[in-house]
């Protein structure tokens, strides 16, 4: 998912994913409109069998530079 916009990462995941937000730059930040927002990272890593796990996404803004 890293590097996608978050929209586009949603859109990825099975529907009934469960999906937590982490500010990439720690100010703890909410998304409050994900199309303004971009994928750095995600746990657990791509290609990980999810079997009702939670996913987590760093994510910043889409004008900033991942950490």
């Amino acid at each position: 998912m890293a590097g996608r916009r978050l929209v586009s990462a949603y859109a990825a995941l099975h529907y009934d994913t469960s999906v937590q937000l982490r500010d990439g730059r720690g100010a703890g930040r909410h998304v409050l409109w994900p199309a303004g927002w971009k994928v750095c990272a995600q746990q657990p890593a791509a290609g990980t069998p999810l079997r009702g796990r939670r996913v987590t996404l760093t994510v910043v803004k889409r004008e900033e530079t991942c950490p």
